[in-house]
């Protein structure tokens, strides 16, 4: 029996050196004529990396090990192309449900829409009705791990609606409390009950990545995929017994040019890593930045740096 893993795109994507593929900017009539230009739009934009290529970050890194673990298949969940294998080549574009300035949110709330009717109306046009729920449904897999922030498990509610209930027994999910809030009531109980106390783990971490380093932690340090749902449960609530709540860190709030100026003289001593930058900036200068904000910034100045290197 198959293994699959389930979980999201990321914002950060390696691109091959053409522009990415964003939404036309034009009016709308409806959910369903968006999804269709979008759809054209992909179908004419030559695909070029694999799906665990383009995405980048901690979190597909966890994903990656957990599935390594498991030899297990790994899967994305992806805004702008529907669920896609790791291995499926897929073009680069811009395209979000979360909180950037790449969202769609705005475009849906303009025609009344939330993000699972995007997620239903794109997987429409492309004639793959519930694929979530259809891989869950498969004969041949035994087991599916779903690693998603609140956002994505929003997006994707609808699909998850049409699991059979005889199929509920295979799915463990990993997700945040208002994530578990979000899930249809009978899949709740397949909810993995990690929490914030994860943070004073072996795999600490930013809220981003949450999902997928509890993946990792259930996988990895408590060995629990051979487990039944309920004994798994059990089992994570006494490993996050045994940890405690990580002490709170108050940060200050600066200035873009402020935080633009910190990252410039500590950028030679940590090589223009970003996330060796993020954890300076996080936990040696104490300044609260959100990921996207850092990510604007520490591209600026990349990109600066990469002019004055060609001068």
């Amino acid at each position: 029996m198959k293994t699959v893993i389930i979980t999201n795109c990321t914002n950060r994507k390696r691109l091959d050196g053409s522009p990415p593929l964003g939404l036309k900017d034009e009016p709308y009539l409806s959910i369903e004529a968006m999804a269709q230009t979008w759809a054209d739009q992909i179908n004419e934009h030559p695909a070029t990396l694999k799906a665990s290529s383009l995405y980048v970050g901690r979190s597909v890194t966890d994903a990656r090990h957990a599935a390594a673990k498991l030899d297990a298949n790994l899967m994305f969940a992806s805004t702008g192309l529907g669920l896609v294998e790791g291995d499926q080549k897929c073009p680069p574009y811009n395209l979000t449900v979360s909180q950037d300035p790449n969202s769609i949110s705005p475009r849906l709330e303009s025609l009344g829409a939330r993000a699972s009717d995007w997620w239903d109306a794109m997987n429409a046009v492309q004639s793959k009705a519930t694929p979530i729920a259809n891989v869950v449904n498969h004969r041949e897999v035994g087991l599916v791990l779903i690693a998603l922030p609140s956002s994505y498990v929003q997006l994707i509610a609808n699909d998850l609606g049409g699991i059979s209930d005889a199929k509920i027994g295979k799915l463990r999910i990993f997700t945040s409390r208002p994530g578990i809030e979000m899930l249809p009531n009978s899949l709740k109980s397949s909810a993995m009950p990690y929490d914030e106390r994860l943070e004073t783990s072996i795999l600490p971490g930013t809220r981003s990545d949450f999902p997928q380093r509890a993946l990792r932690h259930f996988v990895e340090v408590l060995g629990l995929s051979d487990e039944p749902a309920e004994a798994a449960r059990a089992m994570v609530c006494t490993a996050m017994d045994q940890l405690s709540v990580a002490r709170t860190t108050i940060r200050r709030r600066a200035s873009d040019s402020e935080i633009t100026f910190m990252l410039e003289c500590a950028w030679a001593r940590h090589q223009g890593s970003s996330t060796r930058l993020l954890r300076y900036l996080r936990d040696d200068a104490l300044v609260s930045c959100e990921q996207s904000r850092f990510r604007r910034l520490w591209l600026d100045i990349k990109h600066q740096d990469n002019a004055e290197s060609r001068v």
